[in-house]
């Protein structure tokens, strides 16, 4: 599952990278978490950036539990259900990032935190799909599909990044083949990682230490041998 990423860069810098406009209440994320509010862009519109809940409430009122189906959506759900399909011709969103944040199992109860993100820091996106709730609040759920070489260390899915291209192709095309195409291509650039601190489990964390290197260490804080 994918539960924390970041979105760092000043209001007027991601503006400028995504092209839309950046609300004044955008603050950085360095841990950026189910249930927080957060920004999206949808495909309804494409020039502004919104700001929604991370889970999808319709399920959350079924479940209390913080389960990862609340906030990810394997693509194969996408394809192959139909309350899904429509949502996908619909209510298509991209999250904006530039790094997330992966637990290594190295042990049978430790856990080790990884920061991905590209070499040259870019922000890029992750594929999603949004709804509005009974009461007029705005959710979104994050699509992952199966890992590739890289993360399946990690785990078995990773997120649905894609490049500023195919965020436009994504946002714009009503072809459902050519959008489920975007969800399964390849990685074109390969992402870099380091340990980082285990404080990101801190879900009201929101620090810029967060993201720099540190010695490797459990959930637990405890320091180890192995990344």
């Amino acid at each position: 599952m994918l539960d924390r990423y970041t979105i760092t860069l000043k209001p007027d810098e991601l503006a400028l990278v995504l092209g839309a406009e950046v609300p004044e209440m955008y603050k950085p994320q360095y841990n950026a978490a189910p249930t927080k509010i957060l920004p999206t862009i949808t495909s309804n519109e494409p020039d502004k950036v919104s700001f929604f809940n991370w889970g999808l409430m319709a399920m959350w009122s079924n479940n209390r539990a913080m389960s990862p189906k609340f906030f990810n959506l394997p693509t194969d759900s996408v394809i192959n259900k139909a309350s899904y399909l429509k949502k996908l011709a619909t209510h298509r969103c991209v999250i904006p990032m530039d790094g997330f944040y992966l637990w290594k199992q190295v042990a049978k109860k430790q856990q080790v935190p990884h920061y991905f993100f590209y070499p040259d820091k870019k922000v890029f996106s992750v594929a999603g799909l949004w709804e509005e709730g009974e009461n007029g609040t705005h959710s979104f759920i994050m699509i992952t599909k199966p890992s590739n070489e890289q993360m399946l260390e990690f785990q078995d899915d990773m997120p649905a990044v894609m490049d500023t291209a195919s965020t436009r192709r994504w946002l714009e095309s009503d072809d459902q083949d050519e959008l489920q195409a975007l969800l399964n291509q390849e990685l074109k650039d390969e992402l870099i990682s380091h340990t980082v601190s285990p404080k990101i489990k801190d879900i009201d964390g929101n620090d810029s230490s967060f993201i720099k290197p540190a010695p490797a260490s459990d959930q637990h804080g405890n320091y180890t041998l192995f990344t």
